[in-house]
C-alpha cells in the first residue's frame, strides 16, 4: 500500500516540474497536411465511342478468264505481290490463234474484191466520157462497191475482236496488290467469265465500324475517327467517316460507319481495327481525378488559398484516361490540391511540397 502511494506522488511531482518548465506564453502547433498541388487548366475535351471493327481491302478484284482456253503458264501465286497490267498466267491460245487467221484472210478476200469492183467502176465512168454507156451498168457496179465496202468493214470488226480473244490469252493483273488466291491449275480448262485469281490491293484499306443503334443521330459523314490496330495501338491515323451503312445490322442491332484510308504501311485486310469515334468536342476546364473527392456535399476539389486549402463543390463532365472535365465550379487555372486531398477538410493548412518530397 505505501509502495502504491509513493509511485502516485512521484507521478504527481513529476507532471508539475514539467508544467513548471513550460512558458505559458507558448501555442501548440498549427497542424499542417503535406501535399502536392496542380492547376486547373483549359484543355480541348472530347466525347468518344469506341469500336472494334474489321479492315477491308477497298480494292480487291476477282480476275476472270475473258477467253475460254486451257490454261498453260501460270507466273504468279498466292501471296505473291503484283502490279498492275502484271501477267498472271497464259492460256493455249491455238484456237484463237486459228481465229486471227482466218479474220486476216477474209480481210485480205475483200480487200482484193473491193479493189477490182472500184477498178471496174473507174472503166465504166471512163468509157461514159467517151461513148454512151448504160447508166444502169454504171449504177450496179457502184453498188456492188458499196456492198463489198460493208462486207470489209464486218470483216475487220471480226478480226479485230480475234485479236482480242488472242490478247485475252494473256491473264494479267487489273490493279498493284498481291494474289489472295488462285482459283486454277495447269492444264485446267476455263470458260469464258470463271474465276481464275483473287486479288488485294493493300494499299487503299476502309475500316467497318459498328456502333450501337441509338447513335444513328450523332454520326455524320466526315466526322472525325482516330484508328488504331492490336499490334500498334501507339501508332493512331486520324481519318474521316466517309460513309454510312444505310440499314441496321438485323442481327447485332448496329449501325457501321465506314471509314477510308491509305495502308500505313503494315495493317493488313482481314485484321481488327479500333476505331475512336469523336462524337462531341469543345473547349473545357480539366483537373486529374486524383483531385477530386467525394464528400457528403457531393464532389469537391479543395482550393489553394497562401496556406490553406478551402473546399469547392464543382460538378463533372466529360472524362478521360487521366481528366476530368469540370463544368461548374471553377474558372480555370485555379491551384488545386493533389495528393493528401483525401485528407482534407476545409481550410486546413497545408505544406506544399513536390512530387519527389510527397513521395
Amino acid at each position: 500500500m505505501k509502495t502504491s502511494i509513493g509511485v502516485v506522488l512521484t507521478l504527481f511531482l513529476l507532471l508539475m516540474v514539467a508544467g513548471c518548465d513550460r512558458d505559458d506564453g507558448d501555442e501548440p502547433a498549427e497542424r499542417r497536411t503535406a501535399v502536392t498541388v496542380v492547376e486547373a487548366e483549359m484543355r480541348e475535351v472530347e466525347r468518344r465511342e469506341v469500336s472494334v471493327g474489321r479492315l477491308e481491302a477497298n480494292a480487291a478484284p476477282a480476275v476472270a478468264a475473258e477467253t475460254a482456253g486451257r490454261l498453260s503458264i501460270i507466273h504468279r501465286d498466292a501471296g505473291d505481290a503484283v502490279d498492275a497490267g502484271e501477267l498472271l498466267a497464259e492460256l493455249e491460245g491455238q484456237p484463237q490463234r486459228i481465229a486471227v487467221a482466218a479474220a486476216q484472210a477474209e480481210v485480205r478476200r475483200i480487200e482484193a474484191l473491193l479493189d477490182n469492183e472500184r477498178r471496174r467502176v473507174d472503166r465504166l465512168v471512163s468509157l461514159a466520157e467517151r461513148q454512151s454507156v448504160a447508166q444502169d451498168q454504171l449504177d450496179e457496179a457502184q453498188t456492188a462497191v458499196e456492198g463489198y465496202e460493208a462486207q470489209l468493214e464486218a470483216a475487220r470488226s471480226r478480226l479485230d475482236d480475234a485479236e482480242y480473244n488472242l490478247e485475252r490469252t494473256r491473264i494479267t493483273s487489273p490493279v498493284a496488290g498481291r494474289v489472295q488466291r488462285r482459283l486454277v491449275s495447269t492444264g485446267d480448262f476455263v470458260s469464258v467469265g470463271q474465276k481464275v485469281f483473287e486479288l488485294v490491293s493493300p494499299d487503299a484499306l476502309r475500316a467497318i465500324l459498328p456502333l450501337p443503334e441509338h447513335l444513328q443521330d450523332r454520326v455524320e459523314i466526315g466526322q472525325r475517327v482516330r484508328l488504331s490496330i492490336p499490334s500498334r495501338p501507339d501508332d493512331v491515323i486520324d481519318a474521316r467517316v466517309s460513309e454510312l451503312r444505310p440499314m441496321v445490322g438485323e442481327r447485332s442491332r448496329a449501325i457501321e460507319l465506314i471509314v477510308d484510308l491509305e495502308n500505313p504501311g503494315n495493317w493488313r485486310p482481314g485484321g481488327s481495327v479500333t476505331g475512336r469515334v469523336v462524337l462531341e468536342q469543345r473547349e473545357g476546364i480539366v483537373v486529374p481525378p486524383a483531385s477530386l473527392v467525394r464528400r457528403p456535399a457531393g464532389t469537391v476539389v479543395y482550393v489553394v488559398d497562401g496556406d490553406k486549402a478551402f473546399e469547392r463543390v464543382v460538378s463533372t463532365g466529360l472524362r478521360g484516361a487521366d481528366w476530368v472535365e469540370i463544368v461548374d465550379g471553377l474558372e480555370g487555372w485555379e491551384t488545386l490540391v493533389l495528393d493528401g486531398a483525401g485528407f482534407m477538410s476545409d481550410g486546413t493548412g497545408i505544406d506544399i511540397q513536390d512530387d519527389g518530397e510527397a513521395s
